[in-house]
């Protein structure tokens, strides 16, 4: 679900298929397989548009932005429910 959604928000659709593909034999993902993953699947792919060209910036820090909101979403409950607060 977290692969879907950040892959949704920087406008790419097949990459939770990657996964599965990637990773279908394993039962269990470790932390440093799935961020190598991202890295190549998902953020280079930022990086670079069809054809080689390096991608527009304002197109990058959009997708950064959806990645971003992701982010905030998955960890708010934990820095908004801290008994101090974190964020000031």
């Amino acid at each position: 679900m977290l692969t879907h959604n950040l892959a949704t928000r920087v406008g790419l659709t097949d990459v939770d298929k990657q996964l599965d593909e990637r990773f279908d034999s394993v039962g269990n993902i470790e932390f440093d397989a799935y961020a190598g993953f991202l890295a190549d699947a998902l953020f280079s792919r930022l990086q670079v548009v069809d054809g080689g060209d390096t991608a527009d910036p304002s197109v990058q820090w959009d997708a950064l932005d959806g990645v971003d909101d992701v982010c905030w979403l998955v960890c708010a409950k934990i820095y908004c429910g801290a008994p101090e607060r974190l964020l000031r």
